[in-house]
């Protein structure tokens, strides 16, 4: 043997030791008493569903619903308010329409009316008419509405 053979040997039998002895040291800890959990013999799932409380929507919240406007933060039903003209000595008049909605933009001047409470809902550009009413002016809250010398205003948002 040569002088460095030797003590590389003995060092490299003495660290084989260690590592021996720190896993045995390791097998008897980790297969002792103190590592085993007590688990329950059996454990089951539970296949019933949680009751749920039986969802109903009433026809009437439904269409409650559908009355008020998509967009305003109160949420408050469409109504239409009956004014006379600027200045004029119009009759006040009702008609048969619903405000519900405007389109302002590019220099376009639109309502959506609803004919009625059940009818259909039509896009009517200023100056336009339906149903013998003419759309004389549209703002961001109202429309005002002739038809000879009858004048109202239609307003999308009543409680303001």
């Amino acid at each position: 043997m040569s002088f460095v053979r030797g003590p590389t040997a003995f060092v490299a039998a003495i660290l084989a030791g260690v590592c021996g002895l720190l896993l045995l040291g390791l097998t008897l800890l980790s297969t002792g008493a103190m590592s085993r959990v007590e688990m329950p013999a059996e454990v089951r799932p539970t296949l019933t569903p949680p009751e749920m409380p039986a969802l109903t929507a009433s026809a009437d919240r439904a269409r409650a619903s559908a009355e008020k406007p998509l967009f305003h933060p109160n949420r408050q039903p469409f109504a239409a308010e009956s004014t006379s003209g600027a200045g004029s000595g119009a009759e006040l008049t009702e008609a048969p329409f619903q405000l519900k909605g405007v389109v302002l933009a590019n220099g376009m001047a639109r309502a959506s009316l609803q004919r009625n409470v059940e009818g259909d809902i039509e896009w009517v550009n200023l100056g336009n008419s339906i149903d013998g009413w003419t759309l004389e002016s549209v703002r961001a809250d109202r429309v005002a509405l002739s038809r000879g010398e009858f004048r109202t205003t239609l307003l999308l948002y009543p409680g303001r």
